[in-house]
């Protein structure tokens, strides 16, 4: 199976105390309260041979927090940075952890491109030409998935879930192969 998260943001009180102790709706009294919620959502969806694609803002902790973090987790991981992936920058940091670690990545699956990018973009390669683009950062309680092929992963709209690739497609396949999106 194929996953996708974004915006987890483990050991976050560290570094935004004003929103850290919150995933979509529910507020946590920890940090640690807050990383066990996701470990256990993560873990009780991904199995250890299922791909999980990040799509930025894993972890706001240290290169040591994040590698003991990742320890914890199934699946095979991909990783988009996101831009407070800061542990990346600690040389000691295991990058092993991760199949990958890039900026940007188009995955060609279901007979189209999902182009993964941390950040949501208004038009990405191949927009018009039924490609479907998959994001975080904006931390939004509901996924946005319409009317341009554009999906929110982040554990904010997802009540703390990895988000399958099955249920991505299901969302947007109504505007999948619209001649409203066709190239001209």
């Amino acid at each position: 199976m194929i996953y996708f998260t974004a915006d987890t943001h483990f050991f976050s009180s560290k570094r935004h105390p004003e929103s850290s102790l919150q995933v979509g709706e529910r507020t946590f009294s920890t940090v640690e309260e807050k990383n066990a919620f996701l470990i256990s959502r993560w873990n009780a969806t991904v199995g250890p041979a299922d791909d999980i694609y990040i799509l930025g803002d894993l972890s706001d902790g240290s290169a040591q927090e994040t590698d003991a973090l990742l320890r914890q987790l199934n699946g095979q991981k991909y990783l988009i940075v996101g831009n407070n992936d800061h542990y990346l920058e600690d040389p000691a940091f295991p990058r092993e952890h991760f199949v990958w670690v890039q900026q940007y990545y188009e995955l060609l699956t279901l007979g189209t491109k999902f182009v993964l990018f941390h950040f949501p973009i208004e038009i990405w390669s191949g927009y018009r030409n039924d490609r479907v683009h998959l994001h975080g950062h904006t931390h939004r309680q509901k996924p946005m998935y319409e009317p341009i092929r554009r999906y929110e992963v982040g554990v904010h709209a997802h009540d703390g879930w990895p988000v399958s690739l099955e249920t991505i497609w299901e969302r947007v396949q109504p505007f999948h192969n619209s001649a409203r999106f066709r190239a001209i």
